[in-house]
């Protein structure tokens, strides 16, 4: 009898343990210390763009006063009529042109950072070894900073509010029953006895994880994820951020020209990224921090509440090349030698001297060829309005074109 009862409260026992509930993180955890080459994450590619802004229209009001006179007298010399001569008057003269930007110093940088982890599989059944196929990335943060000295600020992002998961973790509902006799004979008494256990049990249990979070100051990003059940973060995360480089002030000329070779010039004070702390090529600081879950055993299973889990941490910095100087400079042209001297066209006004440089190469190449117009006198200083053209300091004359090898070139290489 004493055995029967011993091996119902065993059979009992045992009905509890395979009873408990799995809806668990994982059976044990242990943190093993850091560890700076599971995890790495690299720059994929980040691109610049101009910050796009409104076509502006140019009428002849929108021109100097100069300017105006100038072609008042080409209209007038074209169109004797009255009602041509007012409808030339009211005509957009950037129609069709490109669009004028007033600032350069605002761009939009698409940034896309690539995260991966160690997968040694030949490693896999290494008891020393620190890989599994159920290890993942549990907590990832990113950091880039840009050095204050290039006067380049983080002004928006399109990250303005945490980004949650949600993950529904159990949806359970089960039971168990056991029934036992026990029988027998103590000192001519027959006993007899019935056990009966029943277990039910319902689980609806859902969590929320972080899914991205990042902060924006003037020369930091940080970008947070946080993994969850076989949710590992190894994967791309993309950012979109809008700069604004420090500025500097440039003059650029707009040239009109008509349909008989008339030439009519404005010109524009723009802003550009300044240049004097810039290199070549920008770099930033790039910071990742992680935490990693790696499964000692239990892997052989997809539910994670029967895993021995051991936890590492790590951090790694790099620099990376955000960008170059063509990247983020505008694209003007100029008109000048093929040479490292850059002698270039430039000009005079109000007592100093500027550098004939245009918005495009269409623009550029079209004054180029006004330049050599062929009723032009080779050997006679070319006038730009009442502004003389000069060239090392020399008065500019067409014949130079052919004799220094002048071409439309770019301002920035």
């Amino acid at each position: 009898m004493r055995n029967k009862i011993f091996i119902l409260a065993g059979t009992v026992l045992l009905l509890l343990a395979c009873s408990c509930t799995s809806v668990k993180r994982f059976k044990s955890a242990e943190y093993k210390g850091g560890d700076n080459s599971l995890v790495e994450v690299e720059l994929f590619s980040s691109r610049l763009a101009a910050e796009p802004l409104v076509r502006e229209d140019m009428y002849l009001w929108d021109l100097s006063a100069n300017a105006q006179t100038r072609l008042l007298q080409i209209l007038d010399a074209r169109f004797p009529d009255n009602g041509q001569f007012l409808r030339a008057m009211s005509k957009n003269y950037r129609e069709g042109g490109e669009t004028l930007l007033e600032d350069f110093t605002r761009k939009d940088l698409h940034m896309v950072f690539s995260v991966s982890r160690e997968r040694e599989f030949p490693l896999i059944n290494d008891p020393t070894g620190r890989f599994s196929p159920a290890d993942r990335i549990e907590y990832l943060k990113l950091t880039l900073n840009i050095p204050e000295a290039y006067g380049l600020k983080f002004t928006q992002w399109n990250h303005f509010a945490t980004e949650y998961g949600e993950l529904e973790i159990a949806d359970v509902s089960f039971s168990r029953s056991l029934e036992l006799d026990a029988g027998g004979d103590a000192g001519g008494v027959e006993l007899g006895g019935r056990a009966s256990l029943n277990r039910s049990e319902k689980q609806v249990i859902e969590s929320r994880y972080l899914k991205l979070n990042g902060s924006l100051s003037d020369y930091r990003i940080v970008l947070e994820e946080e993994g969850t059940r076989e949710m590992d973060l190894s994967g791309n995360i993309s950012a979109n951020v809008s700069l604004e480089f420090g500025a500097f002030p440039e003059r650029v000329v707009v040239p009109f020209f008509s349909d008989s070779g008339d030439l009519v010039v404005q010109f524009r004070d723009l802003l550009v990224p300044a240049l004097t702390l810039a290199p070549d090529t920008l770099f930033a600081e790039l910071s990742l921090e992680y935490i990693y879950r790696h499964v000692q055993s239990g892997w052989h299973t997809f539910a994670e509440w029967d895993d021995q889990v051991e936890y590492y941490t790590g951090k790694q910095i790099e620099q990376v090349p955000l960008f170059t100087r063509r990247d983020y400079l505008p694209g003007f042209y100029c008109i000048g030698l093929d040479q490292n001297d850059r002698q270039v066209l430039k000009y005079g006004d109000d007592g100093k001297e500027y550098l004939l440089q245009f918005l495009d190469y269409r623009s550029a190449s079209q004054f180029m060829d006004w330049l050599s117009w062929p009723l032009r006198d080779p050997e006679s200083p070319v006038y730009m309005g009442g502004s003389m053209l000069t060239l090392n300091g020399q008065p500019f004359t067409p014949d130079l074109i052919e004799e220094n090898g002048l071409k439309v070139r770019p301002v920035y290489r």
